[in-house]
């Protein structure tokens, strides 16, 4: 099938990207939200963006023109979705009211309407139990900038046809978008693979192994990444970081259960840069930094990365993705520098084996060895 038409339903930062994307790359886009005020400062989003492309010289005028000139919006999901190609979800991470959306717009679509959602965590075969078309049901996670990032992940639920997945690819590489494929699971391939790096970073630091400053400072020097966790994550917003972590969770166990450090911050309302308060302290309040520990912080580094490499071995182990889909996924979606499998062939398999070993003697089931290592 080609795609001709999107309707986008959520004009919040995810919607109102993906609308722009697709609109720039010459699909016909209808985008929607619950109020005209909300659905208004969508378009303006938009506006904004092609306004920046304009003047850094991305964009020509006429090129502009044509984009807004591709763009509807309105109030009704019903609407939009009632000659749809293609419908994306994008509204905010709650089951029940993507459900309830996603059971009015398959009774509003034709019956070829492929229904897409952008969650980033939330099972696909749950939400597609809310449609009659589960055949014609994917997850279509962007990342956020949704202009900027080039990750998308393609979650296959357990009915979803190899046609849906090729219209999904296909859309997504019109988009500009570098498509990775995963099975339907917890926090999809990213995000599984991110949060247990997160936590382990917050144990060490609760264990008093080392200063947030020192765990931060060992992941960029030593382990090349862009930013430390701590740093990341109230960039990223805690609550965000808990949210996932929470229903990874609630899915898979204990392994995933959010540190209290995390969530007391979550329930004071320090989330981050956002509120100015996270783990750091932002917007001219002086924080004290943490006495040094004198962590090893070649061990810091080594223990925090160990964890995403032992996560993608088992998410290899499930069947959920392959390592070039897992390597590529982490190099677009979270910046790492080198894939978990490049980073263990780096270190070398047999020393893998050995530090997650001596992990799992030390703390226990949470740091079992993956079967391809055993």
């Amino acid at each position: 099938m080609d795609v001709k038409k999107i309707a986008v339903i959520g004009s919040g930062l995810m919607g109102a990207g993906i609308a722009y994307v697709s609109a720039w790359n010459g699909f016909e886009v209808h985008m929607t939200d619950i109020s005209q005020e909300l659905v208004e400062a969508g378009m303006e989003r938009i506006r904004n963006d092609v306004m920046t492309g304009i003047d850094k010289g991305k964009m020509s005028m006429t090129e502009a023109e044509g984009l807004m000139s591709r763009l509807k919006y309105g109030t009704s999901a019903e609407e939009a979705a009632k000659d749809a190609d293609l419908v994306i979800e994008a509204i905010f991470e709650n089951m029940e009211v993507k459900k309830e959306v996603f059971a009015k717009i398959d009774a509003a679509a034709p019956e070829h309407t492929i229904l897409a959602t952008n969650t980033s965590s939330l099972s696909i075969d749950e939400l597609a139990s809310a449609t009659n078309r589960p055949e014609r049901f994917v997850g279509m996670h962007y990342f956020s900038p949704v202009a900027a990032m080039k990750l998308l992940e393609i979650v296959l639920g357990e009915k979803t046809s190899e046609g849906t997945l090729a219209v999904a690819k296909a859309v997504g590489e019109k988009q500009k978008k570098t498509c990775v494929t995963a099975k339907n699971s917890p926090g999809f391939i990213v995000n599984r693979i991110l949060m247990p790096t997160m936590r382990e970073a917050i144990m060490l630091y609760e264990r008093g192994v080392a200063t947030k400053e020192e765990i931060d400072t060992a992941m960029t020097s030593i382990a090349g990444m862009p930013a430390g966790p701590f740093t990341l994550g109230d960039f990223v917003g805690l609550d965000i970081a808990f949210n996932a972590m929470s229903t990874l969770y609630r899915e898979i166990g204990d392994c995933f259960t959010p540190p209290d450090t995390l969530k007391n911050l979550v329930e004071s309302g320090a989330i981050g840069t956002k509120a100015k308060k996270g783990f750091y302290l932002y917007g001219g309040e002086e924080e004290e930094p943490e006495p040094p520990k004198g962590a090893d912080l070649e061990e810091v580094a080594q223990t925090i990365s160990i964890m995403g490499i032992r996560e993608a071995m088992l998410l290899v182990d499930e069947g959920i993705a392959d390592r070039e889909d897992i390597d590529l996924a982490m190099k677009l979606g979270a910046a790492f520098p080198q894939g978990p499998f490049e980073q263990a062939e780096k270190i070398g398999m047999d020393k893998c084996r050995e530090i997650i070993t001596k992990l799992y003697e030390e703390h226990g089931e949470c740091y079992s060895v993956p079967k391809m290592l055993q």
